[in-house]
């Protein structure tokens, strides 16, 4: 750990820009999560050229930081408290976003509000941290359980009529929540009958005991957990029926998914949080963005968002002055790529959905 806080401290410091107002991105850069976190970065760094070519946040131009947390608990933390510590002018953090991985989240958003550096969340939550209302956070991401409002819509489109199986990890809330809340909504809809709840862990990594239980009752089903059991409990599924119809999220698309997957992954469908190329709300910053010879890729989208809301906080407040900032935690107004939106204590009154895909033949095939 000693070694680890002396190379981020090395790097944070070769990182800063007197001249220019410091903001980090903590996501994964190595690992399962890599995908993903590098997606995050890559939104980030085209928001902040951007601004910066059109003449910076009042008047100053930013610096941007990455932080590789490698959606490891003990390096968020470290991460935290390293970049806390950052007081003087030219290397202070005047904004955080993510970290992607939130394993950590309450001690991490403890560290920050104490320190009195903004932070924007762009992933989905669990009801705890969501709720949660850390000073100087905004949460852009919505809940984990949205995704139950994805999956009970696919299902109407794709598969009315059959039997869903639902499979969660009971040590994972986010999984737990979603799992409810589609249980939740097939009742409230005289559906109760094609739903059957399966918690991972009864099965004791028996995934084939698994396996033959749902396959008595479903032909779909709905995956969540880690990556690692997910593909496992994918690969027994399709093991004992080939044409078992699996749904799963695009945070389980990581290159390791793939790569335990091989010839199993065709055919899964997957949950993708919505890029919004075709969003009217977007479609100006897309045209200037394609004539930089730029755009975001993926989850992208998110970061680039996390940029232009806290340009649009600072320039609200007038002032890149914590307080100033989280005064605003109940304001409205906000322009992001899924529309315009207020903000309650800190979470957005309008969060990004799902959009389905298909993977076919090795390529993503999206569901009407």
């Amino acid at each position: 750990m000693r070694k680890f806080l002396l190379v981020l401290w090395g790097l944070l410091a070769c990182a800063f820009d007197a001249t220019a107002v410091n903001i980090a991105v903590v996501a994964p850069k190595m690992g399962h999560d890599a995908l993903f976190g590098n997606q995050i970065i890559d939104g980030a760094q085209i928001a902040v050229d951007a601004i910066n070519q059109d003449g910076g946040v009042l008047g100053e131009k930013i610096n941007l930081i990455v932080v590789d947390d490698r959606c490891d608990d003990n390096f968020a933390v470290s991460s935290a408290q390293m970049m806390s510590l950052n007081s003087s002018e030219s290397e202070k953090i005047n904004l955080i976003i993510g970290p992607y991985c939130n394993n950590a989240f309450t001690q991490i958003s403890d560290v920050y509000a104490k320190a009195k550096i903004s932070r924007i969340v762009t992933t989905p939550l669990a009801a705890g941290e969501y709720y949660s209302a850390a000073d100087g956070m905004f949460k852009i991401g919505g809940l984990a359980s949205d995704e139950a409002d994805a999956v009970f819509k696919l299902y109407g489109k794709q598969f009315a009529g059959k039997n869903l199986a639902v499979v969660y990890d009971k040590f994972l809330p986010k999984t737990t929540e979603t799992a409810n809340k589609l249980q939740n909504l097939f009742t409230e809809n005289n559906l109760q009958n094609r739903i059957v709840i399966y918690e991972s862990a009864d099965f004791n990594e028996d995934y084939e005991k698994l396996a033959k239980e749902i396959l008595l009752n479903s032909g779909t089903v709905f995956v969540s957990g880690t990556v690692e059991n997910i593909a496992k409990i994918t690969q027994n599924l399709q093991q004992q029926k080939a044409d078992v119809e699996i749904i799963v999220n695009e945070n389980t698309a990581t290159p390791f998914f793939f790569r335990e997957m091989g010839n199993f992954v065709d055919g899964v469908y997957f949950l993708k949080a919505e890029d919004f190329k075709d969003s009217p709300y977007f479609t100006e910053d897309l045209v200037k963005l394609r004539l930089m010879g730029k755009e975001p890729r993926g989850l992208g989208v998110y970061g680039y968002a996390a940029v232009k809301l806290w340009k649009q906080l600072v320039e609200k407040a007038g002032s890149f002055d914590f307080a100033k900032i989280n005064a605003l935690k109940n304001a409205n107004g906000f322009d992001l790529p899924w529309g315009n939106v207020d903000f309650v204590k800190g979470n957005a009154s309008k969060n990004p959905g799902y959009d389905a895909f298909r993977l076919v033949n090795g390529e993503y095939t999206q569901l009407n």
